[in-house]
């Protein structure tokens, strides 16, 4: 059994510590490129993994606490997202409230324009005394009359 562990303890802690390595976001803020860190991780069996787990623990930035809606490897992290949106009612969400108003004001408009136009071609001649006749032949007339 501790025979099985001196292969597997120094396996598992170089797999941890190339996952820890590929997932993290700041490599470039140690001296020492990424490449070499790969071939240390990977080279020296136990002191590869555990300088890069010490060095990359001392470099990292202390951790604030989570916003809500953030996921990943702390509040900055490229997963994060925003957080939901929680459901108004209609009559609580101003904006909602601005466009309906709006709509309402356009659509009392365009049925006030219409009522007056059909009242205009309704009582075209009969209301029309004091306007003077159209000169010439209407498009739809057939001829003089």
């Amino acid at each position: 059994m501790a025979r099985i562990l001196l292969y597997v303890l120094p396996l598992a802690l170089a797999i941890y510590a190339l996952v820890d390595f590929a997932t993290d976001d700041d490599v470039e803020r140690t001296s020492v490129p990424k490449l070499a860190w790969i071939f240390i991780i990977i080279v020296l069996p136990i002191a590869g993994p555990l300088a890069w787990l010490v060095v990359a623990k001392i470099a990292r930035p202390r951790r604030t606490a989570r916003q809500p809606g953030t996921w990943g490897r702390g509040p900055a992290s490229r997963y994060s997202r925003p957080a939901p949106r929680q459901p108004m009612r209609p009559d609580d969400d101003q904006e909602f409230l601005r466009h309906w108003a709006a709509d309402q004001t356009l659509r009392e408009h365009e049925r006030r324009q219409r009522e007056a136009a059909e009242g205009a071609e309704g009582n075209g001649a009969a209301d029309s005394g004091d306007q003077p006749p159209p000169a010439g032949p209407g498009p739809n007339s057939n001829g003089p009359s």
